[in-house]
């Protein structure tokens, strides 16, 4: 509260409105998140099984140490060596599939395959993996309750990072445009937008 209290030169019913609405952004912001998170883990997978010839294509991938360790701690919660490759993927978390944009796959991943998870954009890996990291440092600041909302018509994601609403949306382009019209359509894209205007230009400094 002492951000918001702060913003509003010490006005507590300004600042319990901006907390409401940090509330409000953050729950519809969820929304958007999940529906990207699950649109690119799919369609990473769907890249690395035909890559490899196989929906197991965790077993054979080219991973570093720590990306196994991830996929062997998903197999044991997925239920073990015989868990389906669907279970397994859903139990890699986002981290995992952001980091296959890293500079350490690009060579063995991202140029034969991982590139294509992306065909609405024509952008640099690094560019990629930079709006990936905004959207997973986002993700887990909504998780742990951290405030997103600024005054300056974006999100706060932390470690000096801001994305907007329709930077989330452009990602969800980027993999298909029905998918990013579906996620301004469905997610009360326009209720989130509206609440991120009206602190922009409420004149409180956040």
């Amino acid at each position: 509260m002492k951000r918001y209290l702060a913003a509003t030169a010490q006005n507590l019913g300004d600042a319990v409105s901006l907390y409401e609405q940090n509330i409000a952004l953050s729950e519809m912001t969820f929304g958007l998140l999940h529906g990207l998170e699950v649109a690119i883990r799919n369609s990473m997978h769907d890249q690395l099984s035909a890559h490899f010839a196989t929906p197991r294509w965790y077993t054979v991938a080219p991973l570093s140490s720590y990306s196994l360790d991830k996929v062997h701690a998903a197999v044991r919660d997925a239920g073990g060596s015989n868990a389906s490759p669907g279970k397994v993927v859903a139990e890699l978390m986002f981290g995992f599939w952001t980091d296959l944009a890293a500079q350490r796959y690009h060579w063995s991943l991202w140029q034969p395959c991982l590139s294509a998870t992306f065909p609405g954009v024509r952008l640099s890996r690094p560019v990629i993996h930079r709006r990936l990291e905004d959207i997973r440092w986002l993700r887990n600041r909504v998780a742990h309750h951290e405030p997103i909302l600024t005054s300056a018509g974006s999100l706060y994601a932390g470690h000096q990072r801001r994305i907007s609403l329709e930077e989330l949306a452009g990602c969800g382009d980027w993999i298909s445009p029905a998918l990013g019209g579906w996620m301004r359509a469905y997610f009360r894209f326009g209720q989130a937008t509206a609440i991120v205007n009206n602190v922009a230009t409420s004149g409180w400094l956040l």
